[in-house]
């Protein structure tokens, strides 16, 4: 429960008690039935929360759940989409009439509550405000109250209305009538800059303190739309220049629309960057690894094929991010990332990274973003410690206003002159004044004016103004326009030829010359100058033809997924009972799966869940099988996030909530139940008598779906063995899961299946040339991504140590701690760590392994996995005494018994034996030896019972009882011969 500010929407259909009186109730359902899933998708799409439908009323609240600097224009957004949509249904009656909603809006204080029966509820004046304005607006009309209004200007153009006088309120309620929507955009680049000084001097005096103290800052700017940010930032950056400094500065600007949000930025800036600073292009030449990095993560960014092989994952974006700049910091660097708001929080999280990681560097980072909390969080991902200033760029003052106008008109002063047979002087003070001092809003009026147009003739929204801008060109312009709004922000002539611009070459020229358009590095390549143009001209475009357009560039390979997707959701819209829009949806579902299992194998999990759950909605339709693999993979990435509760939620309650669900979503349940050990082995066997009694369950037809099943079925039971340290049969497992992957042809899954093989086999019976052969296959397929190479590195250690090849073992090593340096793998380290602690102990060096395990340990508990991590310790207590200082390590172990129940099988079985040989040494029999035989029994990790049944051995000779102690020597060997670990075998032939 909490007391907040709130924005409630109220809207309901035009006319719905008359048609209700004259039309059958079952067709006007359907008609209900439409209208809410337009208001339901509305406002989640917004970030708002349907409250209630109450008839054909429709209550929304934003801010409920978290509030957001643009609650109000959210709402408005959401209400106009609404009126659009709606538009396109028509009622059922004989005359098939339009629909049509009114809407009232307000924002004020209330009380919001959650409760699990009754979802959110919010109580307070603001509701029956809400309701009551609603009342008020006729057919297409959104009325708010003066606090909406606040809020949400610029973004929207608003009228005041008479006062209304509403029941229970002392005093008239002043009103405002919404009539368009404003845009968003950037001032002229060569127009004059006013009222800026102050911040740009800011910014310079960081710059200054980061020359010379060679440490790197994090500056946010922040500012609405329109207001001058970017603009502040590059004449900043020509003032250094101009005073004689020599920074190399660099920008990458984020895209609001398409799939480019995290990679087109940081493509932008890195060949900014390799063309700026010599040093990088020499780094790229000589580092191919680099180089490919930079290249793969350059196709990613453009709106091509989507392809079936996954880029460098993240961690290898942020090593080849870092070292470039460090290439480069010779001099003073200034990286500018703009329009961060649209950023994601991938990019967000590297930002956070390479200010962590670059402390030592000459580096100002500035991060250019709406006053949003998406601008905000690249600091907040960076390190607590590093404190980032904010620069608050606010709306020009009257007189800057009319200054700027007036300098945009040709004009240097205030004298009045003619502008087209009007007083300059009278429509410079009118734009000042409509404008809200938004510079990008002064130019666009002013370019009307210096084309005959007049301050009346603009209608009361920037949007209405692109708008008529628009409809002043040539046919063949907005055409073009057109055609690369669905494109994107960026766009090249290869694809609007592809959309039948004939010689697109000399139209966006044309287009170039009027400020509309601007070339980038690309060849062939530009984009809008003016996010507002790109913004109307899209939502200008006929439905009809947007769905032709996208679905042809999804044809050719172009961002498939958005565009499929784009597609789906207009046709719908257009008519949701056309025969294509299933296989559309299914195709669109299908890209999208594609492209998030894609960014789940890069681990680039932010992007992953975005997309699988997009996925996940577009094939509730359709086939069992794409929704499950779809249910499937994002619950996957939700457990990555470390979203428990998400992923069970997706696996719980996706579309088959209501029905039986499918083979595959019945295993991933039992699964994830698993991994938080709240499996039965009444479940697992229930599970398995369901698939070998079907060929497929609840809509699943065919072998492939069975195939997928039965592969999670089969690492179901991998993880059941390797929680009972039954390692042999594990393998077989993972083994069995791995023919399944294959024979579907699951990448995802083969993948994650040879990782977890290798670490199995570390354990296994399998010999030692196996399991190398194993390593081998995988440091091959995994050459290009070092992340998932580090588990066979680390096992091709072990493996190597054991056969007592120790250059071998060592040179692993050395390469596993490289990734692990250049990668930051925090537990990568962990994983480095046990081995080289191993290989240590088996050269003797006691004190080096004991040093080892302990740091694995400590950062194993810090990571909250306890049972591995008092393995990791009972470890280092063996080493302790081994190092021949048995007290101590007496005193670890016994502390460490107290909590065996926690631990997992190895560490149980190596903290009994230890203490049964401190016993012995100590001349006592110790009565735990029964139950270190007990779990001998059924453990089949031949070199854990090779150490076992050594210690066994040592314990018996202790204590005189020589027969025993040959007995458990030879156990100990055979286990050791029969998977080929040569050297702590030579050990115990050398102690028998």
């Amino acid at each position: 429960m909490s007391r907040r500010l709130v924005v409630v929407l109220f809207l309901d259909l035009v006319g719905w008690t008359r048609l209700a009186e004259r039309v059958d109730p079952e067709p006007l359902q359907r008609l209900l039935d439409e209208y809410y899933e337009i208001c339901s998708a509305a406002v989640e799409e917004h970030g708002g929360v349907v409250e209630k439908f109450i008839g054909d009323a429709v209550m929304a609240v934003f801010g409920a759940d978290t509030s957001q600097e643009d609650d109000a224009p959210r709402a408005l957004r959401t209400a106009m989409r609404i009126r659009a949509e709606v538009r396109d249904l028509r009622t059922p009656a004989t005359d098939a009439a339009p629909v049509e909603v009114h809407c009232g809006i307000a924002a004020g204080e209330a009380l919001v509550t959650r409760s699990a029966r009754a979802g959110i509820r919010v109580v307070g004046d603001v509701v029956n405000l809400a309701a009551r304005l609603q009342s008020l607006a006729v057919a297409g009309e959104i009325i708010v109250n003066e606090t909406v209004a606040h809020l949400a200007r610029p973004h929207y153009a608003m009228v005041p209305m008479p006062p209304v006088a509403l029941k229970g309120k002392a005093e008239p309620v002043p009103v405002l009538l919404v009539t368009g929507e404003a845009a968003d955009g950037g001032a002229g680049e060569d127009s004059l800059m006013v009222d800026r000084g102050a911040e740009r001097h800011r910014l310079r005096r960081i710059y200054h303190r980061v020359a010379r103290e060679r440490r790197a800052e994090l500056v946010t700017v922040l500012g609405p739309p329109g207001i001058g940010k970017t603009r502040l930032v590059r004449e900043a950056v020509d003032d250094l220049v101009a005073a004689g400094a020599r920074p190399v500065a660099v920008f990458g600007s984020c895209q609001s629309y398409g799939t480019a949000g995290n990679y087109g930025a940081l493509v932008e800036m890195l060949d900014a960057l390799t063309r700026r600073a010599p040093s990088c292009a020499e780094l790229l030449r000589a580092d191919e690894r680099i180089a490919a990095v930079l290249a793969a993560l350059r196709d990613a960014s453009l709106p091509r094929r989507a392809g079936a092989v996954p880029g460098p994952g993240v961690e290898e974006v942020s090593w080849a991010t870092r070292e470039l700049l460090t290439a480069a910091a010779g001099d003073p660097l200034v990286v500018v990332w703009d329009n961060l708001a649209w950023a994601g929080q991938s990019l967000l999280r590297l930002i956070g990274e390479l200010m962590d990681g670059l402390r030592d560097l000459p580096l100002l980072m500035v991060c250019v973003s709406r006053p949003e909390p998406a601008g905000r969080d690249a600091s907040q991902e960076a390190d607590a410690s590093q404190e980032a200033d904010v620069i608050e760029v606010g709306a020009l003052v009257p007189a800057d206003s009319a200054r700027l106008a007036f300098s945009l008109a040709g004009r240097g002063s205030g004298d009045e002159v003619e502008l087209h047979g009007l007083d300059l002087a009278e429509q410079v003070d009118r734009v000042a004044l409509y404008s809200a001092g938004n510079p990008l809003y002064i130019r666009l009026m002013m370019d009307w004016l210096r084309n005959g147009r007049t301050v009346d003739e603009v209608p009361p929204s920037i949007t209405a103004m692109v708008g008529a801008m628009i409809d002043r060109l040539p046919a063949p312009g907005r055409r073009l326009l057109g055609a690369a709004s669905v494109i994107g922000p960026s766009f090249t002539l290869e694809q609007l030829a592809l959309l039948g611009e004939p010689a697109p070459e000399a139209a966006v020229a044309e287009l170039a010359g009027r400020r509309l358009f601007r070339a980038t590095e690309e060849e062939g390549g530009y984009r809008f100058v003016q996010q507002p143009v790109h913004e109307v001209a899209y939502g200008r475009l006929e439905k009809e033809q947007r769905v032709s357009w996208h679905r042809r560039l999804a044809e050719h390979g172009f961002s498939p997924g958005f565009h499929l997707e784009a597609a789906t959701r207009l046709l719908g819209g257009l008519r949701p009972d056309d025969a294509e829009l299933p296989e559309l949806a299914r195709q669109a579902a299908g890209a999208l799966l594609g492209e998030g299992t894609v960014a789940l194998r890069q681990r680039d999990v932010p992007t992953a869940i975005g997309l699988l759950g997009r996925a996940l909605v577009l094939a509730r339709g359709g086939p069992d099988r794409c929704r499950s693999v779809a249910a499937v993979r994002l619950s996957d990435a939700l457990m990555l996030s470390g979203d428990t509760r998400g992923a069970l939620e997706v696996a719980e309650e996706g579309p088959w909530r209501a029905t039986s669900p499918p083979a595959l979503i019945r295993v991933q349940r039992l699964l994830l139940a698993a991994r938080l050990g709240k499996v039965t082995a009444a479940d697992v066997a229930g599970l398995r008598a369901a698939l070998d009694g079907l060929d497929g369950l609840d809509g699943l037809d065919g072998e492939e779906p069975d195939r997928s099943a039965r592969c999670r079925f089969e690492q179901l039971l991998m993880l059941i063995h390797l929680d009972g340290g039954r390692f042999g049969a594990a393998e077989e497992a993972a083994c069995a899961a791995l023919d399944h992957a294959r024979g579907v042809g699951d990448a995802y899954e083969e993948d994650r299946l040879l990782v977890a093989l290798c670490e199995i086999r570390q354990w296994s019976p399998s010999p030692m040339a196996q399991k190398l052969a194993g390593c081998a296959e995988l440091l091959e397929r995994f050459a290009a991504d070092r992340f998932l190479a580090l588990p066979a590195l680390a096992a091709r250690a072990r493996c190597l140590a054991l056969t007592g090849d120790r250059s071998g073992a060592r040179s692993a090593l050395t390469e596993a701690e490289s990734v692990v340096v250049q990668l930051r793998l925090t537990l990568g380290r962990v994983l480095v760590d046990q081995v080289a602690a191993l290989a240590a102990s088996l050269d003797g060096e006691h004190a080096e392994a004991e040093r080892r395990f302990g740091r694995a340990a400590d950062a194993l508990e810090q990571a909250g996995y306890v049972p591995v991590a008092l393995t990791m310790r009972v470890q280092a207590a063996r080493e302790c005494a081994r190092r021949d200082r048995p007290d101590e390590a007496a005193r670890r172990i016994a502390d460490l018994l107290v909590r065996r129940e926690e631990m997992d099988v190895r560490g149980r079985i190596l903290c009994l034996t230890a203490a049964v040989l401190g016993a012995a040494a100590q001349g006592r029999a110790e009565p735990m030896r029964a139950e270190v035989l007990r779990l001998l029994r059924n453990l089949d990790d031949p070199c854990l019972r090779g150490e076992v049944c050594f210690d066994l051995a040592r314990a018996h000779r202790c204590l005189g009882e020589g027969a025993e102690a040959r007995t458990m020597a030879g156990l100990a060997a055979e286990s050791y011969a029969a998977v080929g670990a040569v050297k702590p075998l030579e050990a115990v032939r050398a102690w028998i």
